[in-house]
């Protein structure tokens, strides 16, 4: 056969070596004559049960298999279709084939019998139509079998089969079906196709165009949101995937579906201080989808500003940022990665977008009557937190808000009044009652009083923020606010030491 022919110079040197006339050779042989030629039903099952632990547990068994098994294996695939014993067996055998057996690895130029069977398998666009085709039959572990091995030539020849798929009629279509079948099957499905989208964009588009959106949501809300497990996460993957590089499936997603149900995922259920291992992973690959549609697709499309424009107005319209606060500010006993990720996702929605930075100026967090500006409760996380990343990520949104702002910083720089000197050395707890100017104040204040060197730091970046770029806000700083005006350039210098005598704080506080 033309398949094996291919391949007669490696496997015949490898067999003409040392292998030749092994145990394991001749043992397979005698298998394979068995399943072909053999006049009893029970016989040829039996001996396809011995074959399938031998190609499973042995590395010369899968040699010999690849040497001369697949034009028995694959005969008994087309012509003994109603024999569902038998078709399982040679899927399993074929699986076994291609899975590698758990010992060390061998001499790198030694041949790799998985790979050396799967370049086999795949190099016949025949084979992989053959494969596909079996998804239709009714048998449960047909199609279980089968996916599993597609998954596994997916792992070893991923181009190949990539492009065998693309030109099978329907190949895409039939493995999008199974993501309605059976919870078994449609998990193999959806990791097999999560595989198959990682960087092939036509099939990308095709798996959209199969309606792939409206299963992925219908799984993740069945399998419970945030709180879903392994299956959630597959299919938050496979999301990202189809988004990450394509304009035009995020329009195709915010046009048809639209971002509600992508939002739904991120609502707190239940006990919101219980975050498991899973709920993070699926919190933070929502997040992960957030940003990507914040991004607008990749930097070479012509439509991708367009597109992140648009998308930031629906998703703070749809009010991503109550659950992304929530998340960041709300939820302190959430892990500090998923509090990062959500204040660097509203950092990245209001960057240079106007309505989005008159929405965060506008909003307040907590419940009636003790509302206050998600700003100052920002602010106060900035200051207070033991997590430099989440400093950052704070420090991040507050950069974004004043950059381009000046309305904005104009709005932040006028609450800068220094509280009473009774107020100056109260505890960082009693700034909840402060305005932003005044607790941001406090901490530059306090940090010097104290010797807090980091609280210092902090609060000048922040307030650099607020006036850089911006003279009337640094004239208004200078003629209004005592503490600058009085300890000056010097004053601060001397209370932030010399890692920040530094940086780029201070030369933006008074020359920037």
């Amino acid at each position: 056969m033309d398949l094996v022919a291919k391949y007669q110079g490696v496997v015949g040197r490898v067999f003409r070596n040392e292998n030749s006339g092994s145990s394991e050779d001749s043992y397979v042989e005698r298998l394979l004559d068995r399943i072909s030629n053999g006049v009893l039903a029970e016989d040829r099952r039996a001996a396809m049960l011995e074959l399938q632990s031998v190609v499973s547990e042995s590395h010369a068994g899968q040699m010999a298999f690849g040497a001369m098994g697949f034009p028995v294996i694959l005969s008994v695939l087309k012509e003994e279709r109603d024999d569902f014993e038998m078709v399982r067996g040679a899927l399993e055998t074929l699986v076994g084939a291609l899975s590698p057996i758990g010992h060390a690895k061998g001499p790198a130029n030694e041949v790799q019998p998985t790979l050396m069977n799967s370049d086999l398998l795949s190099r016949e666009v025949d084979n992989i139509s053959l494969l596909l085709s079996l998804l239709s039959e009714e048998d449960f572990y047909v199609r279980y079998y089968t996916l599993q091995l597609l998954t596994a030539l997916l792992t070893n020849s991923p181009q190949r089969l990539q492009e065998a798929i693309l030109s099978i009629p329907r190949g895409i279509t039939r493995l999008m079906d199974m993501l309605m079948d059976r919870e078994v099957i449609r998990n193999e499905a959806l990791l097999l196709l999560t595989y198959l989208t990682r960087e092939a964009e036509e099939i990308q588009k095709i798996v959209v165009f199969e309606g792939a959106f409206e299963k992925i949501f219908s799984i993740i809300k069945e399998e419970g949101g945030s709180e879903g497990g392994v299956v959630v996460q597959d299919c938050l993957e496979l999301l990202n995937n189809l988004l990450r590089n394509s304009a035009s499936n995020q329009v195709l997603l915010r046009e048809t579906m639209g971002f509600d149900q992508l939002l739904s995922v991120l609502k707190l259920r239940g006990t919101t201080y219980k975050f498991t291992q899973e709920k993070t992973i699926n919190l933070l690959s929502v997040l992960e989808t957030i940003n990507l549609l914040i991004i607008g697709g990749p930097e070479t499309d012509p439509g991708r500003d367009s597109n992140k424009l648009t998308n930031k107005t629906v998703l703070v319209q749809k009010k991503v940022l109550d659950h992304l606060f929530m998340l960041g500010v709300e939820s302190q006993w959430a892990p500090v990665p998923v509090r990062c990720a959500a204040l660097h996702c509203i950092g990245d929605l209001i960057a240079n977008h106007p309505k989005n930075l008159e929405e965060l100026a506008s909003k307040r967090l907590g419940e009636e009557p003790d509302l206050e500006p998600a700003l100052n409760s920002v602010l106060r996380i900035l200051l207070r937190t033991s997590s430099k990343q989440e400093f950052m990520a704070a420090d991040y949104l507050f950069k974004n808000f004043c950059q381009q702002n000046p309305d904005g910083q104009t709005m932040l720089a006028s609450t800068l009044i220094l509280q009473p000197q009774s107020m100056i050395h109260a505890p960082v707890e009693e700034d909840v009652n402060m305005s932003f100017g005044s607790m941001l104040l406090h901490g530059l204040t306090t940090g010097e009083n104290e010797g807090d060197v980091e609280t210092c730091s902090r609060a000048a970046s922040v307030l650099s923020h607020v006036i850089k770029g911006n003279n009337q806000c640094k004239e208004k700083i200078q003629k209004d606010t005592p503490y600058i005006r009085e300890n000056g350039h010097a004053g601060l210098c001397c209370c932030f030491c010399d890692k920040i005598k530094k940086s780029e704080v201070l030369s933006t506080l008074f020359f920037g």
